[in-house]
């Protein structure tokens, strides 16, 4: 009998590494948010290669772009169901384009693996959905960590006012009256207006701004928002002693325009992150691409990969809820540091992956990201106030 059970399972095993498995991967590839999905597609695509040459589970990718738009990505994700077939899905990165998904994964039911999303919306969407794992920390989460940082701001440097420009869909503008209420609970006076996202036209929100005269410029938004928004804060004389960004990724070469010295923002990873999972992730990536990369997204869909193939692996079954179980009861090292799902904080989605705990701040400083808070990942100091309002 044992011997029999041993050959099952070595059939099993066998067919799972020799029969390929469809992982249907929806990212924005084009718009707003394409930055980061270049470099989650970078990170998902190396673990698939790591996890195909192992040999033990052989992983099929079938990627489609959603364009950062809920209109294309309705129908490419439908491609994926329909045409192309796949019972397990990467993506989710964009929370308003994750949204408009949240009905379509719900009617056919894919084993939905989430990267991005942070939006709280999103988690409402789908709640009650047993096939979704979330990954990335929720936007409340986001908060805490923000939180922490501005509350050293205020201690250590007498921060008073903070200006908050967020971008009107649902990434900026979710629990932004919480986040106000939270901020006028540490003493700031605060500002808060929305703008069009993608829009690029800032001045007449940075003009009313002026007159508020803030220490802190906060935006919430995307990378293409970045160099707009650092350009007009110097056109209308808006002078804030930091601008601090939270966008999920900042534009390519952004560091090597003057405008970037000493601007701030929030990361869960760069590529000096000490831990030894993620150096192993900095070899591998330089080894494939010939570079590096400081967006958080690559070692995201790399940890997503990693993940299923141990999960799938463990199942001994393609099928999508055995696979779920076995993620659910998953334990691992990441380049962010453990993983392991619990419910999220509002008990409204079963699993969920990281929190507050992976995030850092940071500032461009000489051309590149430094780690300024907390003060145990810092590298150096926070320099505030800004100086590059002074020249």
């Amino acid at each position: 009998m044992r011997k029999a059970l041993g050959l099952l399972v070595f059939a099993l095993g066998l067919a799972l590494a020799q029969t390929p498995l469809k992982v249907g991967v929806i990212l924005p590839l084009s718009g707003a948010s394409a930055v980061a999905g270049k470099a989650a597609l970078n990170g998902i695509q190396l673990a698939a290669d790591e996890v195909n040459a192992q040999g033990r589970v052989r992983l099929e990718l079938v990627v489609v772009d959603d364009g950062t738009d809920p209109a294309k990505a309705v129908p490419a994700f439908t491609k994926l169901m329909t045409v192309d077939r796949v019972d397990l899905v990467i993506g989710g990165l964009a929370s308003g384009v994750t949204f408009a998904l949240s009905g379509p994964v719900k009617q056919y039911g894919p084993l939905f693996l989430c990267i991005g999303a942070a939006s709280s919306v999103v988690e409402q969407a789908f709640e009650g959905y047993p096939l979704f794992f979330h990954y990335h920390p929720w936007d409340y989460h986001n908060v805490a960590a923000a939180l922490q940082f501005f509350q050293s701001l205020a201690k250590d440097h007498g921060a008073k006012k903070v200006a908050i420009l967020y971008e009107d869909g649902p990434f900026g503008s979710a629990g932004i009256g919480v986040y106000k209420q939270q901020l006028e609970r540490l003493g700031y006076q605060v500002q808060a207006e929305p703008y069009k996202a993608g829009s690029g036209q800032f001045t007449p929100i940075l003009t009313r701004f002026r007159a508020f005269a803030p220490d802190i410029l906060y935006w919430i938004g995307y990378d293409v928002d970045a160099l707009p928004i650092a350009t007009q804060t110097r056109q209308v004389g808006l002078r804030p002693k930091l601008i601090y960004g939270a966008p999920p990724s900042w534009p390519i070469g952004f560091e090597k325009n003057p405008l970037s010295n000493d601007v701030a923002g929030m990361t869960a990873w760069l590529p000096t992150v000490p831990n030894a999972e993620s150096r192993r992730f900095v070899d591998a990536y330089r080894k494939k691409y010939g570079e590096l990369t400081e967006e958080y997204m690559a070692p995201m869909g790399y940890t997503i990969v990693k993940s299923l193939a141990l999960a799938l692996e463990r199942a001994g079954s393609a099928d999508k809820n055995r696979i779920a179980e076995a993620l659910a009861g998953l334990r691992m090292n990441t380049p962010f540091g453990p993983l392991a799902f619990k419910p999220s904080d509002t008990g409204r989605t079963k699993y969920q992956g990281f929190g507050p705990e992976i995030w850092f701040q940071f500032q461009y400083l000489e051309g590149s990201r430094r780690p300024v808070f907390p003060k145990d990942k810092a590298a150096r100091p926070l320099r505030y106030p800004g100086e590059y309002y002074l020249r």
